[in-house]
């Protein structure tokens, strides 16, 4: 299938979808400090720089599929996120115009989270009005790249549209992995000296280690307001696409707390912090190491980088849209059993022969309304609900929740602790303690049941509510049920600072 990229960068979603099988034939990108990389590493793609807003569906080659990323700024920028009010945000309604010009089978449009936040509801509704206008199913999803081996938390959107005259339908993939990719598993093997540039012009190529350029700018009051260095076992920050704000080298300790709004690098340990480099940031974002890119300005190499949809991520979600035009494109073996789910289930009568009496008991704890410290460690379960349930979840009146006959065995039973409610169509929004899980039946609600039809019950009470407005996380088990942590959860209110 032939597809056309809008907002191109230098390629990370297009790599990802070209290793599925996807032919890229045409690209558009503006910044000219991106046309001679994305030249280079996309050779048999014609590469056309206009302004999008000059540009009419006459000028753009007929597509299977259109994909891109519109700038994401005017909704992340700290201090500013002024949405469609931004011409940057104006440049999303270039991409629809595009779309409903090319009436392609689909598209795929990716930003960052902030585009759900509630001060852009009515923009969003305008967009997603806009475009099933243009005649397309629209559904969408907020992943986090750490679920598909890529070694970074990094939470984005994802809009995928389907044109409403096919049968075809997309389903988001499943996450692939339970253990978080690590930064030694990414850049434990890059051992060689950096070079380190501040405003100065980049001298030709590393000698042995392509782009393994570092930023050395000042660090700002905002940078060095938190910790910005995640051990060797840990996965990344989020890379950014400002070189100001890359994280620390796992090298260096963890900044040292000064107060709530000052850390500093730890005393006789500040010659190990540095950013990571360019290529370093290039592997955390899974580009291959011979993706090279091309600037004169170290900062244009971060930018590229930090802008780009990590390759690995772009595959996952391109096999995913090739299993949904199954009639037209074949999936390998091996495409399939990279992308299959391998989570096993328990069933609940095993669970009971293990826990007897109660799983957890939390009917002593009190509740805490602000979520610090120790809190953000304690384990939330998220959990679809049924449609004949919903009404409940939404007046906060539901005391209990049981599941199906079968659990997931990768969720650890005994640090269940927190409870959110999976909404169909909005997400996630309240908070609910877990007093009591159990083993029960079906029957406790339903009383025309049978007794034997065992289910893990779980006794909730309601806290608070977490987010502003419904968050539409994915359920990356089974599509039924997602296991985090509060930590975790908490980072989709982290507000990136995007160029």
């Amino acid at each position: 299938m032939n597809i056309v990229s809008l907002f191109a960068g230098c390629g990370g979603l297009d790599l990802g979808f070209e290793k599925a099988g996807f032919n890229i034939v045409w690209a558009n990108e503006f910044d000219d400090a991106i046309h001679a990389t994305y030249r280079l590493n996309h050779p048999h793609t014609i590469l056309n720089t206009s302004d999008i807003r000059s540009l009419t569906g006459d000028d753009i080659p007929d597509c299977d599929g259109i994909i891109g990323g519109p700038p994401c700024q005017a909704w992340s920028e700290g201090g500013k996120r002024l949405g469609i009010e931004d011409p940057r945000g104006q440049l999303f309604l270039d991409y629809i115009r595009i779309v409903k010009d090319k009436k392609p089978k689909f598209f795929v449009i990716e930003n960052v989270q902030g585009v759900l936040d509630e001060e852009h509801k009515e923009s969003l509704e305008s967009f997603m009005k806009f475009l099933r206008d243009a005649g397309y199913n629209i559904t969408y999803e907020l992943l986090n790249a750490a679920d598909y081996k890529i070694p970074q938390d990094r939470f984005r959107v994802f809009f995928i549209g389907i044109r409403n005259d096919l049968t075809n339908k997309y389903t988001f993939p499943n996450a692939v992995n339970t253990e978080p990719i690590t930064l030694k598993q990414a850049i434990g093997d890059i051992v060689e000296t950096p070079r380190f540039y501040a405003d100065e012009l980049v001298d030709g190529d590393h000698p042995k280690r392509l782009n393994h350029d570092v930023y050395t700018g000042a660090y700002d009051a905002k940078y060095m307001a938190r910790n910005r260095v995640r051990s060797w076992d840990e996965p990344s920050f989020t890379i950014q696409a400002q070189a100001r704000n890359a994280p620390q080298h796992p090298q260096a300790p963890k900044m040292s707390y000064i107060s709530s709004s000052q850390r500093i690098f730890a005393k006789g340990y500040e010659h190990l912090y540095r950013r990571l480099s360019v290529r370093e940031c290039a592997r955390i974002q899974t580009f291959p190491d011979n993706f090279k890119f091309i600037y004169q300005d170290v900062k244009d190499g971060y930018k590229m980088v930090g802008n780009a949809v990590p390759p690995r991520l772009a595959w996952y979600l391109a096999i995913q849209m090739k299993k949904a035009f199954a009639d037209q494109m074949t999936i390998s073996k091996e495409e399939r059993s990279l992308v299959q789910q391998a989570i096993k289930q328990v069933p609940i009568i095993k669970i009971a022969e293990q826990y007897p009496k109660h799983i957890v008991n939390n009917t002593n704890l009190a509740f805490v309304k602000d979520i610090t410290g120790p809190e953000l460690d304690k384990r939330v379960l998220i959990s679809l609900v049924k449609p004949d349930n919903v009404e409940h979840y939404i007046n906060h009146s539901a005391k209990i929740y049981y599941t199906g006959k079968k659990f997931p065995t990768t969720v650890a039973l005994n640090k269940l602790y927190y409870f959110m409610p999976y909404i169909k169509g909005q997400g996630v929004r309240d908070l609910y303690l877990i007093q009591i899980a159990r083993v029960g039946t079906k029957q406790e609600v339903h009383p025309e049941c049978e007794d034997n039809d065992f289910r893990l019950v779980l006794e909730i009470q309601y806290v608070k509510q977490l987010f502003e407005s419904y968050r539409p996380v994915h359920l990356n088990i089974w599509r039924t049920f997602t296991d985090t942590t509060m930590e975790s959860l908490l980072k989709m209110n982290e507000i990136e600072d995007v160029v």
